[in-house]
């Protein structure tokens, strides 16, 4: 009997745990302007997460620019790049009711190895940019709702 009664209650406090994702849940404010200067790619991605996630009743503006660079970490004996780092640059400013609330930079990189099928390649470095864009527009989202 005892045993039934433990499984019971463990369901019950854990079906009753409001336990939800801080990046999955809708924010307490909305962008009416967004503007960003740099790589579209990147800007398109942070923009659509932003306008995602932000369904609140506080109205703010937000303003960014971004930028992209890969460097050869390490190359090998000829000359050619064995690793290489890329790295995303964010650089915004967040605005409630014309007065500038926030104003940030953000930095993200990753190093990988290169690939001799350079259209592999391509689509490795889109898929980091991605991932790194993604990354970044929650770290955004975060530090907005730590000033509001």
């Amino acid at each position: 009997m005892s045993r039934a009664l433990l499984i019971f209650i463990l369901t019950i406090f854990i079906n009753g745990c409001a336990y939800t994702p801080m990046l999955i849940k809708n924010y307490d404010f909305q962008f009416t302007n967004i503007s960003s200067n740099g790589e579209r790619y990147i800007n398109e991605i942070i923009t659509n997460i932003l306008n995602e996630k932000g369904k609140g009743s506080k109205k703010i503006d937000i303003i960014f620019n971004t930028r992209q660079e890969r460097s050869v970490i390490s190359s090998n004996d000829k000359g050619d790049a064995k690793i290489y780092r890329l790295s995303v640059h964010v650089d915004y400013q967040v605005f409630q009711e014309n007065k500038k609330i926030l104003e940030k930079k953000f930095v993200k990189y990753l190093n990988y190895n290169n690939i001799n099928d350079k259209f592999e390649l391509s689509k490795y470095e889109e898929n980091i940019v991605e991932n790194l864009s993604e990354t970044i527009s929650s770290e955004i989202l975060m530090s907005i709702i730590s000033v509001l």
